[in-house]
């Protein structure tokens, strides 16, 4: 079946505006953290470009994009209203267009949202309330001051028309200003913009109003809204929906952008990118019923990662899909949907992109190592094939072998276990994440299909690595715990990689005990222990050493791993460390008051902890064969995280370069 036929809608043009776009996809506006200064940097503009060469319909940038210099947000966001960011407009512009996308900008005041630590200009929004995630109490607004934050507005749009964009988008998601308007619980004004939902639907009719009067009738404007914010006494669709038709009764607005959640708590935070503890296409439902509701074209955003979900709403009347992660993912998924190839998936981690973001990091992505190395991106045939063997079949290993196998070399690579995938499929076991298994058996896919051979069950030492003749050979072999990370005593003790790959085999019955899990590392491995004890029918206690239980998950994933094990009745005890068993109790140390206390009855501990890397095999091949080539890569390097591990092993396969010895025969 052709994809044109399988994805018929999808794929079909949409004009707007007296503008087509090619296909329904588009990547909605998200930060970067790439710019500095508000300044829009090349790699931005590059990033953008990519995605249109890639097949994008709609390419939509600079989420959270200023209009006002007193409303700059964190994470490396641009300032519209700089005019040094017109010849950057221009290439981005110029670029998109190049390759037959559309190009919009997002534009946004942040509100209360946000920090006057970047500008040192306190935040101003409708009311003085605080929001719930950074707390900084904000200026009330006069109202005198409104009607310049609406010229800025307009402004910015005529800027982005006269340097060549198609579109601009006023955005009130994410409980930015226009929102916080919205919104009773947070305008608690008695002037003509609070009260009434006329009231305070006021200032997003003006900004809109205005932006269309100063832009032409070719110059596409959108909307960005929450269609719930997912937020108990919130707004939810019934509100939006009334909202909305407040605004479109303005006639300003061509495209309604939805999808759901809000900054005013963290957990709602969590729902505005919605990461693997979400549904795929959680927004689906919700956008179909206010697009018939409305009656305006909609956009939706939120996890549609896949053609055929994608395809199922636009069929039911949705006009335009998201696919932002999914373009991060792999920036040329629109084409390999029209040609039938299978894209690189998006995993919905976060922990790449927005998450890092949260923490004042550029983006990156998990899964695609050539965002944050765009080199990787273009495969180049090698010149001179060499032989590469790869030992260790995890992400890293796969990486390393795919790319390697791209260039054209000939590669074997040795798995010690029956399955592939390494930790990343042990960590896959968390509800909600088989994205990761198909992600495992996408590199394997891509690998063989370009010639790499697979050797399952094969513990590789240097004789059989040597028994290939390898003229590269790249170490993959991952981590172990360190041997003093396990508790003394005689309390079972299970690594966390024993038992998630070995799930109830190695437990003991529940009913002799509780399960006591303790935790250094911090990211998702205690949480994860801890589903699948509760499972078992465990009592569990997750006993850490950092200030709090998930204290390096990200902040768009740790609210609902919080809220798991709420509802799991997980004991959270934090800045503590295991010493000893005794019996069957474990003695439990204060970091900071260096107090002692027990926990009785145990009967099991599982350790989330320091790991170290397993690498004899460099020296040992050293030893066996001088000069032979060795890159080690991923955890057996250094345990880090899946981002390190993807990165380094497909950079290992792309750098492979012959030996100057293969180079003079």
């Amino acid at each position: 079946m052709e994809a044109s036929d399988r994805y018929p809608l999808v794929l079909s043009p949409f004009d707007i505006r007296g503008r087509r776009l090619r296909n329904r996809i588009v990547s909605t506006p998200h930060a970067t953290g790439w710019s500095r200064d508000g300044l829009i940097d090349r790699s931005e503009v590059d990033y953008h470009v990519r995605k249109s060469a890639g097949g994008c319909g709609l390419v939509m940038t600079f989420g959270s994009a200023s209009v006002d210099r007193s409303t700059e947000a964190s994470y490396g966001s641009v300032a519209l209203w700089d005019e040094r960011n017109e010849p950057a407009l221009w290439a981005l512009a110029d670029g998109v267009h190049e390759h037959g996308a559309l190009v919009m900008s997002q534009m946004t005041h942040m509100g209360r949202r946000g920090t006057s630590a970047i500008s040192g200009i306190p935040l101003r929004a409708p009311s003085d309330l605080p929001e719930g995630v950074h707390m900084e109490v904000p200026v009330p607004l006069a109202t005198d001051e409104l009607p310049a934050i609406v010229e800025r507005f307009a402004n910015a749009a005529r800027r982005l028309e006269r340097c060549g964009l198609d579109g601009a988008e006023v955005t009130s998601f994410g409980g930015h200003l226009i929102e916080q308007f919205f919104d009773p619980r947070v305008n608690t004004r008695t002037d003509e913009y609070g009260g009434s939902l006329e009231n305070r639907t006021r200032f997003a009719r003006e900004v809109l109003e205005a932006v269309r009067a100063t832009v032409s009738d070719t110059f596409i404007v959108g909307f960005r809204m929450a269609v719930d914010q997912c937020l108990t006494g919130g707004l939810g669709p019934d509100d939006m929906i009334e909202i909305a038709r407040s605004v479109a009764s303005t006639g300003a607005v061509d495209l309604f952008s939805v999808s759901g959640g809000t900054g005013a708590t963290r957990l709602a935070t969590a729902f505005f990118v919605p990461g693997d503890m979400l549904p795929e296409g959680v927004y689906n439902e919700r956008a179909i019923r206010f697009r018939q509701e409305v009656g305006v074209p909609t956009l939706v955003a939120g996890r549609n990662v896949e053609p055929d979900m994608a395809e199922a709403v636009v069929a039911a009347g949705v006009e335009l899909v998201a696919m932002t992660r999914a373009l991060i993912a792999d920036p040329d998924l629109p084409l390999k949907i029209a040609d039938g190839r299978h894209h690189r998936p998006c995993i919905g981690l976060n922990d790449g992109c927005i998450g890092r973001l949260y923490t004042g990091m550029p983006m990156y992505c998990s899964v695609n190592p050539a965002i944050r190395d765009p080199g990787l991106a273009e495969v180049v045939e090698a010149g001179v094939p060499v032989r590469v063997v790869v030992v260790g079949g995890g992400v890293a290993g796969l990486e390393a072998a795919r790319a390697a196998a791209l260039r054209g070399h000939h590669v074997v690579l040795f798995e010690r276990r029956t399955v592939l995938g390494g930790r990343a499929r042990l960590a896959a076991q968390r509800s909600g994440r088989e994205r990761w298994y198909r992600y495992i058996d996408w590199l394997r896919d891509e690998a063989e299909a370009t010639g790499a051979e697979i050797w399952l069950g094969v513990d590789a030492d240097a004789d059989r690595v040597l028994a290939g003749k390898p003229e590269v050979v790249i170490v993959a072999t991952g981590s172990i715990l360190r041997p003093e990370a396990r508790l003394p005593g005689p309390v079972p003790v299970l690594d966390v990689d024993e038992l998630l790959d070995d799930g109830l085999a190695v437990l003991p019955d529940p009913s002799s005990g509780s399960a006591l899990i303790l935790d250094d590392d911090g990211h998702q491995l205690a949480p994860t222990a801890s589903e699948m004890l509760v499972a078992a029918g465990f009592e569990v206690e997750i006993a850490t050493t950092h200030p709090a239980v998930g204290d390096l998950i990200d902040a768009t994933q740790l609210p609902f791993v919080l809220q798991r094990l709420a509802r799991d009745g997980v004991r959270l005890t934090p800045n503590v460390t295991g010493v000893a068993s005794s019996g069957r109790a474990v003695t439990l140390r204060h970091l900071y008051s260096e107090a002692d206390e027990q926990r009785e009855r145990i009967a099991v501990v599982v350790i989330a902890g320091r790991r170290m890397a397993l690498c004899a095999l460099p020296d040992q091949l050293a030893a066996a064969a001088p000069g032979l080539p060795v890159v080690v890569v991923g955890d057996a390097l250094s345990p880090r995280t899946l981002l390190d591990a993807t990165a380094e092993g497909a950079r290992a396969g792309a750098n492979i370069a012959a030996p100057a010895h293969v180079m003079a025969s």
